[in-house]
């Protein structure tokens, strides 16, 4: 993707933060209507994952149209991308760490199949990102926008168990 390309609204991107908003703006309904006065830590742990998860994507499908259509490179725009996707696949381990630690004390809200299936998702994700800082130019934006969709899976998976797997 080229700053030509960022400006024909054809790449999907604003597609992308308008997912990543609507899963962010479930976590805020999800908040508001819960009647109890605390969350337990699986649901915060969850929520906090729903949230960085969505708004990083938001951020990530957003940043491109102004590194891209600025006065830089591609190419010193595109290595700012890569490493802003690493940096938040990155960070997102600690988040299956913490899913760790808490399988041991909830372990139907936090069962192996799906802890190694998120597990699976976000080296997935990291390796995309990987992929943006060094793969030839005209690769790049396909790995990013693939980065970007991973997030949003993960996203999505954590929306739905959040939804639907509560603990009693």
């Amino acid at each position: 993707m080229t700053a030509a390309e960022v400006g024909t609204g054809l790449n999907g991107l604003d597609a992308i933060a308008e997912v990543a908003i609507g899963l962010a703006g479930f976590a805020g309904v999800f908040v508001a209507l819960t009647r109890s006065e605390s969350f337990a830590p699986p649901e915060q742990v969850r929520l906090s994952f729903l949230l960085y998860t969505s708004l990083g994507a938001l951020f990530l499908a957003l940043v491109p149209n102004a590194l891209l259509t600025g006065s830089m490179s591609d190419d010193t725009a595109w290595t700012i991308l890569g490493i802003l996707a690493v940096t938040h696949t990155t960070v997102l381990t600690s988040y299956l760490a913490r899913a760790l630690s808490l399988r041991r004390d909830y372990p139907d809200l936090f069962p192996a199949r799906v802890v190694t299936f998120q597990g699976s998702q976000i080296l997935a994700s990291l390796a995309l990102a990987i992929c943006v800082l060094i793969v030839p130019l005209e690769n790049k934006s396909s790995f990013y926008i693939g980065t970007l969709l991973m997030l949003l899976a993960q996203a999505a998976l954590v929306f739905v168990r959040l939804l639907f797997y509560r603990r009693s």
